[in-house]
């Protein structure tokens, strides 16, 4: 099995990150009424007690920049021919 070039990297990173503005838009037009329960509940009852009804917006925009940043870093690296990224 041959290793994944950086831009073959930056692909997937780019396609999750679609994935998590599209639950942020999602989120943003019928925010969640009933409290978290189960094995994260933790988590989004944090960011409910930080950002109140925009938690899962705020949440879900947060992670798909950072897929947009970790995808640019690839297509950079790409660009540049390092083979390390």
């Amino acid at each position: 099995m041959t290793p994944m070039s950086p831009k073959e990297k930056g692909n997937p990173w780019l396609g999750l990150s679609s994935v998590f503005f599209l639950l942020a838009a999602v989120s943003y037009a019928s925010p969640s009424a009933s409290q978290a329960t189960g094995r994260w509940a933790w988590l989004h009852n944090a960011f409910s007690s930080l950002f109140g009804a925009w938690s899962e917006v705020v949440l879900f925009s947060v992670l798909g920049c950072i897929g947009v940043m970790v995808a640019v870093s690839n297509f950079r690296a790409a660009e540049k021919g390092k083979t390390n990224a």
